[in-house]
């Protein structure tokens, strides 16, 4: 109904992948803190530099250079980066001049030939993030004995 030009599960998979490796963000939060009310007190720290790095209100180059490496940790930046190609990548190769979707791309810094990259990372991600919060739980649970 909006024209999307990607295919639906190509867009699922993307979705699930940066659900996953956000979730697991979370995951390691709630293991680091004591108190569930401490926990849901430190989620605008999770969530907040996601969009500011992202590239959606503030373009990347702009902030920043001793700021920008935060951006690789924010698994939204390789889900939009892998949403934009899926939807603008064909526009991208079309030979118009000028080129809105090449404009685009090349404003978020999103690089057609890596987008394997986007997807290893956005699971390593998520693997990180997950065995950093088994960690944590496992210090916990021996701190006791």
């Amino acid at each position: 109904m909006v024209g999307l030009q990607s295919a639906f599960f190509h867009f699922l998979a993307i979705e699930y992948g940066l659900a996953m490796s956000s979730t697991a963000v979370a995951v390691l939060l709630g293991c680091a803190v004591e108190d569930p009310k401490m926990a849901t007190e430190f989620l605008p720290l999770l969530f907040v530099p996601q969009l500011l790095f992202a590239g959606f209100f503030v373009r990347t180059d702009l902030i920043p250079v001793w700021l920008r490496w935060a951006q690789y940790l924010c698994s939204l930046t390789y889900g939009v980066r892998l949403a934009l190609l899926a939807e603008f990548g064909d526009c991208a190769k079309a030979e118009i001049n000028p080129n809105p979707c090449r404009e685009l791309l090349s404003v978020n810094q999103v690089k057609e030939d890596q987008t394997g990259l986007y997807w290893a990372i956005l699971w390593s991600l998520f693997f990180a993030f997950r065995l950093a919060g088994l960690a944590l739980l496992r210090k916990k649970a021996t701190k006791f004995y």
